[in-house]
């Protein structure tokens, strides 16, 4: 008998992903009541999140570090189902059964039982697939503001592929230690613990030992989550996940293809941008993109939307069209999103939509649902151009690559940490710079000092900044140049909110750089 399937194993890693991928851009991961007593309790299998009638298991839950006027705080539930079928009503009608139950758990009598006054949160639900949803799973999602998010397009592909190499890999170790249960809850604590490290605000606590019974061996699987978390952040899908809202009753997830070049066009042209929307094909599949109109090889932004939820989006009936006609004014939809502290706008113009019903050719076959493969009105109306420009990778160059790293090593030493001084002088000189300024100030950078030696206009986000030392770092492991525990060379700290408020360098990593002295080290 199985011990999971690898289906099922790689859905729950591809909820860890989606998480660790939102954690940048305003999402922080709860994983234990101490976060809100008076709405989640822990119980032995995880967190659970207190509502009306039951307790409800929240495997992925986090709070949404942006403002939301006339609003609760919002706290958004992450479900990822990654198999071969389409999700259908179940998953969605279990979905909105559970954001319905946490939402009205709030009474009077309950909030004069604490000594202070009890916070509420606005619970929403978000489901991800790998293969798209259904038809009837649409309809109900749109009428129960649950969002829906496609993730069967040529965008998200490396995001796929990854969590399914790595629950390939996982579940051959947990075969090969011949465990008679899976133990899903340490492997994702492994992740949390892989991320963290990789200077993401996420803390994984009481992850069990590889004397725990029942457990993988703690080495092992710390290696496998340090690799996992390597290869996120060196695919296509390592720029992260920006959540956008719409004027609609659901989120989108869009996945930039260089933050940096959003950024970028952010800084000189502002937060108020008109953008085009369409849809471009790789092969049979494809995704929605957002691009520009000013200069369309700008900056991308791809997601996944299901039929139903696309219409709602993109499309303005007729009579709507008519009333704004008559009163001379329309005011065009926007995407909102948030990077770090700022309000970012995306307007764009919806399309007419027919004014008669689709044709046969342009419906979804009866009991199926969309998916990035399927044709619509608005996907035949709205095709997008291929993007001209490509950025060209930074190649890691590593000598003695057959050289490989005594075992009785645990950290950095000075021949690895003059290999990474290397590689960053000759690719990334600013990081490079950064680095020697902290360990000279004993390990800590703070935010305003980086500004300050890189030269970063002010209005500039530090998103990203740790990821090519994270991928060198990762590299230096897996060719036995670094062991597996080794820190990460520069992470990202917060001492507050979602905002990063330092950089820190570890100790054994400043000390070899003393060691090591001008003018690789200091």
């Amino acid at each position: 008998m199985a011990l999971i399937s690898t289906d099922a194993l790689a859905g729950y890693l591809l909820e860890e992903a989606i998480a660790f991928l939102l954690s940048s851009n305003g999402y922080r991961l709860l994983q234990d009541s101490d976060a809100d007593e008076q709405a989640l309790r822990q119980a032995g299998h995880g967190l659970l999140v207190r509502g009306r009638g039951a307790d409800h298991q929240a495997d992925v839950l986090g709070d949404l570090l942006m403002p939301t006027p006339f609003s609760l705080p919002v706290r958004l539930f992450v479900e990822a189902k990654n198999r071969g079928s389409k999700v259908g009503l179940a998953e969605v009608r279990n979905a909105h059964g559970v954001i319905d139950d946490v939402n009205q758990q709030y009474s009077t009598e309950l909030s004069t039982s604490y000594r202070h006054p009890l916070r509420r949160y606005q619970y929403r639900y978000a489901l991800f697939s790998a293969a798209g949803f259904k038809k009837e799973a649409q309809s109900y999602a749109l009428a129960q503001q649950i969002s829906l998010v496609d993730l069967s397009g040529p965008a998200f592909e490396p995001l796929i592929a990854t969590v399914e190499r790595a629950a390939s890999l996982v579940l051959a170790e947990a075969v090969e230690a011949d465990l008679t249960t899976f133990p899903v809850r340490q492997v994702r604590l492994a992740l949390r613990t892989a991320f963290s490290s990789a200077g993401v605000e996420m803390t994984a606590t009481g992850v069990p030992t590889a004397g725990t019974a029942g457990a993988l061996p703690a080495d092992i699987l710390a290696f496998w989550a340090a690799r996992v978390t390597a290869e996120l952040q060196d695919s296509a899908t390592g720029e992260g996940l920006i959540l956008g809202f719409p004027t609609a009753p659901f989120i989108l997830a869009m996945q930039p293809d260089s933050m940096e070049d959003f950024e970028a066009f952010i800084a000189e042209h502002g937060t108020h941008i008109p953008v085009d929307i369409r849809f471009g094909r790789e092969g049979a599949r494809g995704d929605w993109t957002i691009t520009p109109m000013a200069d369309p090889e700008a900056f991308r932004l791809s997601f996944g939307l299901p039929g139903a939820l696309e219409a709602w989006l993109l499309s303005i009936p007729e009579q709507q069209r008519r009333r704004a006609a008559d009163a001379r004014q329309f005011l065009l939809p926007t995407i909102s999103l948030f990077l770090e502290d700022r309000l970012v706008q995306l307007r764009y113009q919806p399309v007419q939509a027919p004014p008669r019903p689709p044709s046969e050719e342009e419906q979804v076959e009866d009991g199926a649902g969309t998916d990035a493969a399927d044709t619509s009105f608005l996907r035949r109306n709205l095709p997008a151009r291929p993007r001209q420009r490509v950025r060209p990778a930074v190649r890691i160059v590593i000598e003695d690559q057959a050289e490989r790293v005594p075992r009785e090593i645990r950290g950095w030493s000075v021949r690895a940490a003059e290999k990474l001084m290397t590689v960053l002088d000759n690719s990334y000189p600013v990081l490079a710079a950064l680095i020697r300024t902290a360990a000279r100030q004993g390990g800590r950078l703070e935010r305003e000092q980086v500004y300050v030696i890189a030269e970063f206009p002010p209005d500039r986000t530090l998103r990203g900044l740790t990821r090519p030392t994270n991928r060198i770092t990762a590299s230096f492991i897996e060719q036995g140049h670094l062991p597996e525990e080794v820190e990460y060379p520069f992470q990202t700290g917060y001492d507050h909110g979602v905002q990063a408020t330092h950089f820190t360098v570890p100790p054994d990593l400043v000390a070899a750089l003393r060691a090591l002295g001008p003018p690789r080290g200091i």
